[in-house]
């Protein structure tokens, strides 16, 4: 479908209308608060918009809704309705449980969970550990989830209540990748399979009806959802301008962005869509940590935020959303955009202006040899080459000679296959523990810059495998030796939005993997 599943994914190539359901130094806790809506349209605008007195959402009837199956991100939207998760997670990207009564590791590799037995299914079945099982041996076959599960062996149920999980590695915040849909055992296949969600779709998937046995059912804010159907861009934004539908989700500097006019409201949420340059470890360049480390200084990520991205991101010097509790943007401050730093970190790293010509050079057996860097960037994105030339901009004002080469998204990846680079501009979509492993791990499946570096991997692993206790001092330990080391340099991690008319809706808290997270505090106005 698109090439943000969790591999490197090229410019622009994003997700297609809809979103997928992909010690103390000033650590940030932001992020759980919802956001505020931008209102677009005339503030004079008073009738907010033209109620058929449904709300309704878009599919695509002919498609499945299962939510291991579907490729249709419309239909998948409309699953976060229909599936209830064995745990979920907010803004922060913090998990809860939410199917789960208790659970417990002592090593981090050997998870026990107990689900809730006594929620029903929509057939009036209760849920019990084999289905959550099954539910994850589903996921991990899964193209929408097998990314995120591939640190699982296997998932088995002990009785009614109890199921196991080993992995192949420590890892204390595995319950993060646990936001996996639930479904009854058996019903894999089916197209609609059954569910313990808020809403259940009626047999032609004309509406999603309000669930009389979910726990919250009685503060739900409408009893039926509708389901329309509307193929086209143009189709889309005319219903939605007709208030024939009245929810979409947009990704602002993806190729498929739609331009919704009249009086609507916009929400952004954190994603964990991570853009950064990447280094060729074999290069002699940037086989050099002080090279890599300067490399931090040139990226004016408020610049690229603001201006390049138009808002719709959140500048990162680390490898974390800046939402997460873990990140500590004393680390970040230090590695900030600075021409001054930046100037100073070349020249201790003996790169300089050694014959005067205006050009930095590296000096080779007492001869000063001129930089050229081979700068890559996937061309299928106006908004990353946008950014990568900003950084080569900053590069060549520091006297550095590059040589930036937008290339098509084939021409991009045998790029990095061959090493055929200096450095390069990447995105990729993270899980939602903030893994690095196949980033920089010897060997790792997106390591293109060959790193390798036992001492990070150790860091590492002592950060997964931390418990809540020590969590905190080892993100920082792990952190302060990125900084140092820059491995990779972060540049920010990508907002997507979600689109309602104004005034129909208020009380939305929507995440990256449930747009209609907390809809038991929504307030629908119809009328």
């Amino acid at each position: 479908m698109v090439k943000k599943t969790g591999r490197i994914i090229a410019a622009g190539l994003v997700l297609a209308l809809f979103v997928c359901l992909t010690t103390g130094c000033a650590k940030n806790t932001a992020g759980s608060t919802p956001d505020k809506p931008q209102i677009s349209g005339d503030d004079a605008v008073t009738d907010t918009y033209k109620s058929d007195g449904e709300f309704s959402l878009n599919c695509l009837k002919s498609g499945t809704f299962n939510p291991f199956t579907a490729e249709n991100t419309a239909n998948l939207i409309c699953t976060q309705l229909m599936y209830d998760t064995l745990f979920e997670l907010d803004n922060s990207f913090t998990p809860t449980p939410r199917l789960i009564t208790d659970y417990k590791t002592s090593d981090g590799k050997c998870w026990y969970f107990y689900v809730d037995t006594t929620v029903p299914f929509w057939d009036g079945s209760t849920l019990t550990a084999q289905d959550a099982a099954y539910s994850i041996q589903r996921a991990m076959r899964s193209q929408n989830y097998s990314s995120r599960l591939s640190c699982v062996v296997g998932a088995s149920a002990m009785d009614k209540s109890l199921f196991i999980v080993n992995l192949y590695y420590a890892d204390m915040q595995f319950p993060a990748l646990l936001n996996i849909p639930v479904i009854k055992y058996g019903s894999g296949n089916d197209k609609a399979p059954t569910g313990t969600g808020p809403y259940m779709p009626d047999g032609e998937f004309t509406k999603l009806t309000a669930f009389s046995g979910y726990k919250n059912a009685a503060s739900l804010p409408v009893d039926t959802v509708y389901l329309k159907e509307y193929t086209q861009a143009d189709e889309i934004i005319t219903a939605f301008e007709n208030s024939d539908i009245d929810l979409v989700t947009n990704d602002p500097t993806g190729p498929f962005s739609l331009g919704f006019g009249s009086a609507n409201e916009t929400r952004n949420f954190p994603t964990t869509n991570m853009h950064y340059l990447g280094f060729n470890m074999k290069k002699a360049f940037f086989s050099s940590a002080a090279c890599r480390r300067a490399m931090t200084y040139v990226v004016d990520r408020d610049y690229i935020v603001t201006n390049v991205m138009g808002g719709t991101a959140a500048a990162a010097a680390l490898p974390l959303n800046p939402t997460s509790p873990l990140y500590n943007s004393a680390y970040s401050n230090i590695v900030s955009y600075s021409v001054q730093k930046g100037q100073q970190a070349f020249d201790e790293a003996n790169v300089r202006d050694y014959d005067k010509d205006g050009h930095r050079e590296i000096m080779v057996t007492g001869v000063p040899i001129e930089i050229g860097l081979n700068f890559i960037v996937c061309s299928d994105s106006t908004e990353k080459v946008a950014a990568a030339r900003s950084i080569a901009d900053n590069l060549m004002a520091l006297g550095i000679t590059v040589d930036l080469r937008e290339l098509s998204w084939s021409e991009y990846t045998a790029a990095l296959k061959n090493g055929d680079f200096d450095l390069y501009y990447a995105e990729t979509m993270m899980t939602p523990d903030f893994s690095l492993r196949d980033l920089l791990y010897s060997g790792g499946s997106l390591n293109y810059g060959d790193y390798k570096d036992s001492v990070f991997e150790q860091y590492m692993d002592d950060f997964m495998s931390s418990g809540d206790a020590d969590r905190q001092k080892n993100a920082d330990l792990l952190f302060k030796y990125i900084t140092d080391n820059a491995p990779i340099v972060p540049i920010m991690f990508e907002k997507q939005q979600v689109i309602t008319h104004r005034g129909m809706i208020s009380g939305m808290d929507p995440t990256k993997y449930n747009i209609f997270h907390g809809i038991e505090k929504w307030k629908i106005t119809l009328s």
